[in-house]
């Protein structure tokens, strides 16, 4: 077990994929067929060196272990094209060195750097493009040098070829790795082009025609024509669309020169031009690409965080819900109890059983009310305004648990001017309020037992536009570290308390136009105010 183990693992590591293979002899036949390269610059590619860009990006892709495969499949590629050369083995071990040197650059890429081969930031291409540069100048010294071996050559013909095979080269590594690396791993079933696509293409297709077809236009100064469709093609499809552009406008150039028959110092001219076209595009693409990336995380950020606010208002509205039943639920459960009890002779509290069970429907009516309004509340915020004199809106608000005050011995006042306007307000909501602002004070009040046990509550006018009011307690107060987050949901000193109950409170105010505050920490004065009647 261990054997075979062992003997898939060597497998792995010394065949490659054939796919992958096949995949570069295709390709390395198509570029060589489509540049033909030693037409123009003669040291631009000997026979026997593979597509420099393809090859880069092979190694980038799948790892050091296909480089000598790659030198094999090139050999065997080349063959029916430039037939056996002489010195064939020479020619094999310049394009293993220059192969293994690409697989060198690769590994100091992915490996050392840490890039990803299919350039996901910026951070990714330039690097690629440092890497490229020397790559380039390596390859274009040792191919020189190696063709002069043995003769007198010029030192200023020397360097012209130099300048001319590393300028060749570099192209060819970025318009042809980009392009490959990119589109790594893309899925191009059922892709189809649009017609923005075929726009794009005829605007490069006219850009050369104009640079070149006319007869009345200056090659070199109309070049920057080329770099309007490529801006288009950058902005709309990002680094996906700019490497494709860049290839095809590379792929004309060289046929335009070619058919044209160029002096060689011009051709070296225009790929510098292509040059400068390349990295800008690359770079822009680049740009917008990784802008596009940064919008997609941010908007499903955005999705997930709404989500979780969802979830947040669900469990609130539950937790809402939950504590405003909490008080008719215990009244509807006492007042049961006590029904239970006088149903034992029903001739003797008959007149109390009936007062009774009117107070069961009541309070049941209540917790219907509250249930429904909440839900709707929370749903979209809906009011349904009354007018209706805050004294009504007071004993509405108190009415459920005046009858709880009673039984602690809580005296309740209620300070009202005569002279009061009426109020705009709904009634269930402003309730609620009340009757939480209610229920607090006495909890107050019975949790620190002081000599003087009343709760006070008054109304005055605000201003013009505005009535406030206010409900007062003679308990102990706000404790000093309650007082910046009382409002907080889940806030709360009780130990069965909830700390929604002025959370809720203050949202159901706002969304009266109004506010909720704590006017007085000692004794605890919380106040409100409700718009007018108009």
């Amino acid at each position: 077990m261990y054997l075979r183990t062992m003997l898939e693992t060597l497998k792995t590591l010394l065949v490659p994929s054939w796919k992958v293979l096949l995949a570069y002899a295709f390709g390395s036949l198509i570029l060589n067929t489509l540049s033909h390269p030693q037409n123009i610059l003669p040291l631009a590619l000997t026979p026997w060196t593979p597509a420099p860009g393809l090859t880069l990006a092979v190694l980038m892709l799948f790892g050091l272990r296909y480089w000598p495969w790659l030198v094999a499949v090139t050999f065997l590629v080349d063959l029916p094209t430039h037939g056996l050369p002489p010195d064939w083995t020479s020619a094999l071990m310049l394009a293993a060195s220059l192969a293994l040197s690409y697989g060198a650059m690769a590994v100091w890429l992915t490996r050392v750097l840490g890039i990803d081969p299919r350039f996901r930031n910026l951070r990714d291409l330039s690097w690629f493009l440092v890497a490229a540069i020397i790559g380039a100048l390596l390859d274009a010294i040792v191919h020189v040098l190696t063709s002069v071996a043995g003769t007198a050559a010029d030192s200023g013909d020397l360097l012209a070829d130099l300048v001319n095979f590393w300028v060749g080269d570099l192209i060819r590594l970025l318009v042809v790795t980009p392009l490959v690396l990119v589109h790594a791993g893309s899925d191009w079933r059922g892709w189809k082009p649009t017609r923005e696509m075929y726009i794009q293409a005829m605007a490069i297709a006219i850009a050369l025609w104009v640079i070149f077809g006319l007869r009345y236009t200056d090659e070199f100064k109309f070049f920057y024509l080329l770099f309007l469709p490529l801006i288009w093609i950058a902005m709309r499809h990002g680094i996906h669309g700019t490497v494709v552009a860049l290839a095809a406008t590379h792929l004309g150039l060289n046929a335009i020169l070619e058919w044209q028959g160029m002096h060689v110092i011009a051709v070296v001219e225009f790929q510098m031009l292509m040059l400068g076209l390349a990295l800008t595009g690359l770079f822009l693409g680049m740009t917008v690409s990784v802008r596009r990336a940064t919008e997609e995380r941010l908007h499903r950020r955005e999705a997930e965080l709404n989500q979780a606010m969802r979830l947040a208002a669900a469990g609130e509205m539950a937790q809402a819900i939950a504590h405003e039943l909490n008080q008719p639920l215990s009244a509807l459960a006492n007042y049961a109890r006590a029904g239970r009890v006088m149903s034992g002779d029903p001739g003797r509290h008959a007149s109390l059983l009936a007062d009774t069970l009117e107070k069961i429907d009541r309070e049941a009516t209540r917790a219907g009310q509250v249930v429904h309004r909440l839900r709707e509340f929370f749903r979209g915020g809906g009011l349904r305004l009354e007018d209706m004199s805050i004294a009504e809106l007071i004993e509405e608000g108190l009415s459920p648990t005046r009858r709880r005050a009673e039984r602690n011995a809580i005296a309740v006042q209620v300070d009202l001017p005569a002279d009061l306007p009426r109020v705009r307000a709904d009634r269930v909501q402003i309730g609620t309020v009340l009757h939480n602002l209610f229920t607090n004070a006495i909890e107050a009040i019975d949790t620190s037992q002081p000599a003087s046990r009343e709760i006070v509550i008054s109304a005055r006018r605000q201003d013009r536009d505005r009535i406030r009011v206010c409900v007062r307690d003679s308990g102990d107060g706000v404790a000093t570290d309650m007082r910046e987050r009382l409002f907080d949901s889940f806030a709360t000193s009780k130990p069965e308390g909830m700390g929604l109950g002025l959370a809720i409170s203050r949202t159901l105010v706002e969304a009266h136009g109004g506010e909720l505050w704590l006017d007085s920490a000692r004794p605890a004065r919380f106040c409100f105010t409700l718009p007018l009647r108009p």
